[in-house]
């Protein structure tokens, strides 16, 4: 693929991201009203789930062929990315604040597999079989949690549209569709141009791949911010990183159990660790996640891929 089409994939990408995105928020939100649910819990498990879709498909599609710096890499550079660009570019349009009450029990689980992780890549330096189970256990325990004992009755106040059931499931299943299809369709355009200018593997898998598979959250997102739903976008990132760990890392634990790649260790790591802590204490100690600080996640993120594509990691594992 020379360098026109690669942008050409780009940009087809893009447009698919948007119209989808869209689409599948205004669906979305329609069908919280419609089941009585809040657009938390719609943002936390449909939306979550849907939007990581492209973590599940490159990432175990990348530890079947033998690309663990690719599969590791992903999941730890999508987590990053979805607080630090998603939550950052959100919260310029939108200050984002939640209820305690309503992430308490999503907010620690993530807390857990968050620290779960990090346990495995410095203790073990592995991803084992049994991890892969109790990581996939967990997904299963807690999407019953939520729907059994549903961390938020309340419906946020929000416009409906008015949909009905048909063209609100149109809406949410052709919206995600084309969301994810566009962002597939980024990531082979960016993923070409990357392997062009010779970027190792575990850096692509960080930095271009984590971007292009967090696309889909990072559109449904600025959709959600757009439409005043902030409840979604957090529900979103916090679903999506959970989603990453439990149901990605764990299947890719179970179909092929790997070492954690050393090029990550230990600065995505630890950034990783800070990036879901940070969100979830700020949310849990009743703080808006405003401009200011939006602008300062931002700041961060592209501290990071500057560090990435730079070969800073090489810098960071030998400062500790």
């Amino acid at each position: 693929m020379d360098l026109i089409i690669a942008l050409v994939f780009l940009i087809i990408g893009l447009g698919g991201l948007s119209f989808g995105a869209e689409f599948l928020i205004r669906g979305a939100v329609s069908i919280s009203h419609l089941i009585g649910l809040s657009p938390f819990i719609i943002g936390l498990t449909v939306v979550a789930w849907g939007t990581s879709a492209p973590e599940v498909v490159v990432t175990v599609g990348a530890a079947v062929n033998g690309v663990p710096d690719v599969a590791v890499g992903n999941v730890i550079g999508s987590n990053i990315t979805n607080v630090l660009l998603i939550g950052g570019a959100a919260a310029l349009l939108l200050p984002l604040c939640c209820a305690r009450a309503t992430i308490s029990r999503s907010g620690l689980i993530l807390i857990l597999a968050t620290l779960f992780v990090l346990f495995l890549s410095f203790g073990l330096e592995v991803l084992p079989r049994w991890a892969g189970l109790l990581m996939l256990g967990a997904m299963l325990v807690q999407t019953i949690a939520i729907f059994i004992g549903q961390e938020s009755q309340a419906v946020e106040e929000a416009t409906n549209p008015g949909w009905n059931w048909g063209l609100s499931s149109v809406a949410l299943i052709g919206g995600l569709t084309t969301l994810i299809v566009g962002g597939q369709i980024f990531i082979i355009g960016a993923v070409d141009l990357a392997e062009q200018v010779g970027l190792p593997e575990a850096v692509i898998g960080a930095t271009i791949v984590a971007i292009g598979t967090s696309l889909p959250e990072l559109f449904a997102s600025l959709a959600a911010a757009r439409h005043g739903h902030g409840e979604v976008v957090i529900g979103n990132i916090i679903g999506s990183n959970l989603t990453n760990i439990l149901l990605v890392l764990g299947l890719v634990a179970v179909v092929s159990p790997l070492d954690v790649p050393p090029d990550l260790v230990p600065w995505s790591l630890i950034l990783f660790g800070l990036t879901s802590g940070v969100f979830i204490a700020l949310l849990l100690a009743g703080q808006k996640i405003g401009r200011w600080m939006g602008l300062a996640f931002l700041v961060v993120f592209v501290l990071y891929i500057l560090q990435s594509l730079s070969g800073g990691l090489e810098f960071f594992d030998g400062a500790f």
